[in-house]
């Protein structure tokens, strides 16, 4: 078994706190979900706002339960965890900086609870994909994925030398 550098447990517990932001939005989404008024009243059809709430609760889940498989995936050095990681983590942090700027807007315009406790979980959120992305680049984190050759490391150490 190969000694993990730091770099990567790093990076473990930074997908593993994605996954846990993603479970308490999923969680907020689902209360919001089981507690919008008419539902009951109307015999269970789903409205738009129901079935919007109700696929975010859904994505939120299952993009935390990919974490946690990606943070598992790095654990044990998986090739793939790198390559999807990295791809995703870029695609999300586009995402985030939407939500960002959507947020940042909504909290200026409307100072409510909802829109800071938004703001402060997605800058959170961004941050933590920032590392992520920091830290699934780092020079030994290749090397532990096997994206990068050992043995022409060692040779151009050797030249430089």
């Amino acid at each position: 078994m190969s000694e993990r550098p730091r770099t990567v447990y790093i990076l473990i517990l930074l997908w593993l706190a994605l996954s846990g932001m993603f479970v308490l939005w999923g969680g907020y989404s689902l209360v919001i979900f089981i507690e919008i008024p008419g539902y009951e009243e109307l015999g269970g059809l789903l409205y738009p706002v129901h079935f919007g709430y109700l696929v975010s609760t859904i994505v939120w889940f299952v993009f935390s339960f990919l974490f946690v498989i990606f943070s598992y995936a790095t654990f044990r050095g998986e090739g793939w965890a790198w390559t999807t990681g990295l791809i995703i983590s870029t695609i999300f942090l586009i995402v985030f900086g939407l939500m960002l700027a959507a947020f940042i807007v909504n909290a200026i315009r409307f100072l409510d609870w909802f829109s800071v406790y938004g703001l402060i979980s997605v800058i959170l959120s961004f941050l933590t994909d920032i590392g992520i992305i920091i830290y699934i680049t780092r020079p030994i984190t290749k090397i532990y994925f096997a994206k990068i050759n050992t043995e022409k490391i060692s040779e151009l150490v050797k030249e430089q030398v």
